[in-house]
């Protein structure tokens, strides 16, 4: 392949220099031991490469001797778009399994072999150096392009399985806590997703906030990883859903948003878990509760949200009876709730508003006159309390 004598350097006219580059491009696009010494090297040096069929490798090293006499013809440093062959090379060897590494070392193989011959060619067809300098410089950006366009077919790929995957996660744990699933599918999903099958579980319920995406999975995730457990969400509709693996711990800190959880149930009795949670978060919803949540620390509060009638009778009684008070409305509501999440205590409630204790006795004595309600009989207690926890989480300009 060297036994040719160079042609002595002298002046040329461009018109003659065209027509060297010419019939040097003709000669090497000939040239078929590049397309053969390209695959041994392959072989040789590839290792990702022992899936790919010869006639493949032989087939993609014509394609880019071709993608090079195409670029050095046109004299300019290609562009993404101008190559289309990275992007139809990338899927071919993501179909044969084939990494992103291994296949920008291939391309780089098979560059270097044509760049070689170039080199020993040129001065037998009298191209100067500095042509021949050029001519490498464009080979090596369409090195660069096709290694940007295979990576941007890679990324995409792994884009759209991470998608998909999650898709499939979602759906499996959606269907866990909510529908009765296949136990071979259930099963399937458990093994995927390292939930176990035999240990205490426990759904979870979370609202969505508005323009949130999933950050309030994110949110619920971090939780349970600082609490010494681990969860599995997914959003459907306007809640998240989800599985908590393992306890919390005891001093664990409270979720950033209001997370309600299920009875301890196993994996194929998930959705009785589930209701649970799905009742505790409406309930939570319907008192203004916050943080975490389950039936047990609701207790009675549950019964606000699921005893509308009860609910309605007892504000009318305890809250709408003090529409006749005027201005000091917001302020005996007020007085009320301190009283009573201060258990009873005037001096502490007086403190956490802040008032005179005077004041707070003031205004408690105008709301058993407006109301009727007696705050040291039991029964009452427990009505006005029903009735306050209706207003959410305060019950200043509440109705």
């Amino acid at each position: 392949m060297t036994s040719e004598t160079a042609i002595p350097a002298a002046p040329v006219t461009p018109d003659a220099l065209r027509d060297r580059w010419s019939d040097l491009l003709d000669k090497l696009g000939r040239d078929q031991g590049i397309v053969t010494l390209t695959v041994e090297r392959l072989r040789a040096t590839v290792p990702g490469y022992d899936v790919v069929p010869t006639e493949a490798l032989a087939a993609s090293a014509r394609r880019n001797l071709d993608l090079s006499i195409r670029i050095i013809r046109a004299g300019g440093h290609p562009s993404p778009d101008g190559v289309p062959e990275a992007e139809a090379l990338a899927n071919e060897r993501l179909r044969q399994g084939v990494s992103l590494g291994h296949v920008l070392s291939g391309f780089r193989t098979s560059m270097t072999v044509i760049l070689q011959r170039l080199i020993e060619l040129a001065p037998l067809s009298g191209i100067p150096a500095d042509q021949v300098l050029e001519c490498s410089t464009l080979l090596w950006s369409l090195g660069d392009v096709f290694s940007a366009r295979a990576t941007a077919v890679y990324r995409d790929r792994e884009i759209a399985r991470a998608v998909a995957d999650s898709e499939r996660k979602s759906a499996w744990i959606g269907a866990a806590v909510s529908d009765s699933m296949d136990p071979a599918e259930l099963l399937r999903g458990a093994a995927a997703y390292d939930v176990p099958t035999d240990a205490p579980l426990r759904a979870l319920a979370a609202p969505v906030r508005p323009r949130s995406g999933h950050a309030g999975e994110r949110e619920i995730q971090r939780w349970a990883e600082s609490a010494g457990a681990r969860a599995l969400t997914a959003v459907r509709s306007n809640m998240i859903v989800g599985i908590l693996i393992g306890d919390v711990a005891d001093d664990a800190e409270e979720p950033a948003m209001t997370v309600a959880l299920g009875e301890p149930a196993t994996l194929a009795d998930l959705p009785v878990s589930f209701e649970a949670a799905s009742r505790a978060l409406r309930a939570a919803d319907a008192v203004g509760a916050r943080r975490l949540v389950d039936l047990e620390s609701l207790s009675w509060r549950m019964g606000v949200h699921s005893s509308p009638d009860t609910t309605r009778m007892l504000r009318r009684r305890y809250i709408g009876a003090l529409d006749g008070a005027g201005a000091i409305r917001d302020d005996i509501l007020e007085s009320v709730r301190a009283y009573l999440d201060n258990r009873m205590n005037i001096p502490a409630a007086a403190a956490s508003i802040p008032v005179h204790v005077n004041t707070l006795r003031y205004r408690l004595r105008r709301f058993s006159e407006l109301t009727g309600a007696d705050l040291g009989d039991v029964d009452h207690l427990i009505e006005v309390s029903w009735a306050m926890a209706s207003l959410g989480g305060g019950g200043r300009g509440v109705s």
